[in-house]
C-alpha cells in the first residue's frame, strides 16, 4: 500500500500538464492589467490633444474678431459651437468654455491682467470683468497696453475601462479633470481711446472696452 502510494506521489511530481494553465492563470489578471491600462492611457492622452486643440481653435477665432464690436452673439455662439467638431468623436455635452478679452494697463502693473469682456457656454461661468488676480500675463504679452484673447476650455474625464478598478482606490475619484488655458493676440477688433492696440469685445450686456469707453 505504501509504495503504490509513493509511486503516485512520484509520478504526480513528474506530471507537468497543469502547469501551463496554473501559470496562464497567475499571469492573465497582469496581462488584463496592463492591457486595460495601457488602452486607457491612449484615450485619456487624445481626450487631453482634442481639448488643448479645442482652446487654440477657440482663441485664435475669437482674435480674429468680426465685422462689429462686440463680436455678434451669432459669431461668437458659431465659436463656440466648433467644440462638437473639435472633441469629435468625444462626447461634448460636459465641456466648459470660457473666453475672455484680456488687457495689460497702459500705465502702472503688467502682470496682472484685466478682464475687459467675458462669455462662456452654458456649462461654464464668465469671468468677472476687472483685474485678474489669479492669473499672470503670459511672458511675451507683458508690454504695456497689450490686448489678448484668454481661451479657458475644461471636460471631466471618466475612464472607459479602468473606472471599476479606479474606485478600488480610497480616496480616488473615478473622474479626472482636463483642463487647458490658450492666450491669443489680438488679430482683428479695434483701437480704443490711445492705445496701439486692437481689441476684441465680447458679445455681453454693457460690454466695453478694457479702457472703459463704450465700443
Amino acid at each position: 500500500m505504501l509504495r503504490r502510494v509513493a509511486r503516485g506521489a512520484r509520478r504526480l511530481r513528474r506530471d507537468r500538464r497543469g502547469t501551463a494553465m496554473v501559470e496562464f492563470a497567475v499571469i492573465l489578471p497582469v496581462l488584463l492589467a496592463i492591457w486595460a491600462g495601457m488602452t486607457e492611457l491612449a484615450h485619456a492622452i487624445d481626450e487631453w490633444r482634442k481639448l488643448t486643440l479645442l482652446a487654440r481653435t477657440v482663441a485664435d477665432l475669437t482674435a480674429q474678431g468680426d465685422a462689429q464690436n462686440p463680436i455678434s452673439t451669432g459669431v461668437m455662439n458659431d465659436i463656440v459651437a466648433s467644440a462638437t467638431l473639435v472633441m469629435r468623436p468625444f462626447d461634448t455635452a460636459n465641456v466648459k468654455i470660457i473666453v475672455s478679452a484680456m488687457g495689460v494697463g497702459v500705465k502702472g502693473a503688467t502682470v496682472i491682467p484685466t478682464v475687459c469682456s467675458s462669455v462662456s457656454n452654458a456649462n461654464a461661468i464668465p469671468r468677472i470683468t476687472g483685474a485678474a488676480n489669479d492669473l499672470t500675463v503670459p511672458l511675451g504679452y507683458q508690454t504695456a497696453g497689450m490686448r489678448y484673447v484668454l481661451a479657458e476650455v475644461s471636460i471631466t474625464y471618466t475612464p472607459m475601462i479602468g473606472s471599476a478598478l479606479v474606485k478600488l482606490a480610497k480616496g480616488v475619484s473615478s473622474a479626472i479633470n482636463f483642463s487647458s488655458s490658450v492666450p491669443w493676440p489680438t488679430r482683428g477688433g479695434k483701437t480704443y481711446g490711445t492705445n496701439t492696440y486692437t481689441e476684441v469685445v465680447m458679445p455681453m450686456t454693457n460690454a466695453k472696452a478694457c479702457d472703459g469707453t463704450a465700443p
